[in-house]
């Protein structure tokens, strides 16, 4: 079986539309009938006396992954982030969608503090594997490990990419991003059909 995904790496800028692709995420998370938007976030560190007064630490929110069965969305938002994003904001507060991520709740939580970005509708897909499947430490794994445990699959076309991800182009970074939310959307089917 070839696994296509359809990627798209877009750097936002104060006047960048991001509106037709949050809809395409949307609207293929519908048609594989979960609703569920595989998401990650990157963030860049900074020291909190450069920061504006109203952040509440150094973490400013710098790239955002979006993914589903057949899409993969990968946003490099404006240093510094603005907060002028309204259609991420309304994506990310939408009921009609499940975000789900691995190891989220620091990153949920940087989102309303940092930058009131409010995701309604999360689900940390580790502690729901590790209540499924009744096994703590799948709570607490990465990406790989974690759709290793849950999929049973030989993932070593991947280590080579994830080794490569510090020192690899953006063509090879966007392939592992897409390959993870992949992986992830599939835990996910595999968990919901349980």
């Amino acid at each position: 079986m070839a696994l296509y995904v359809q990627t798209k790496s877009i750097d936002v800028g104060p006047s960048t539309d991001i509106s037709q692709y949050l809809s395409l995420i949307r609207e293929d998370s519908i048609l594989n009938g979960n609703r569920a938007v595989i998401f990650d976030v990157y963030w860049d560190v900074g020291f909190p006396e450069t920061e504006t007064k109203t952040k509440t630490s150094g973490w400013s929110l710098s790239s955002v992954k979006l993914s589903t069965r057949n899409l993969c969305l990968f946003l490099r938002l404006p240093k510094p982030f603005h907060d002028n994003l309204k259609d991420l904001y309304r994506f990310f507060a939408s009921k009609f969608v499940t975000f789900v991520g691995v190891q989220i709740e620091e990153d949920l939580n940087l989102l309303s503090e940092n930058h009131g970005l409010v995701i309604r509708n999360a689900i940390n897909i580790g502690k729901l594997a590790a209540k499924a499947r009744g096994t703590l430490v799948l709570e607490f794994l990465g990406t790989r490990e974690l759709a290793h445990r849950v999929l049973w699959s030989d993932l070593g076309q991947l280590d080579s990419i994830e080794a490569k991800w510090e020192k690899a182009g953006s063509e090879e970074q966007l392939e592992a991003a897409a390959i993870e939310g992949w992986l992830i959307f599939n835990v996910w089917d595999q968990l919901s059909e349980e």
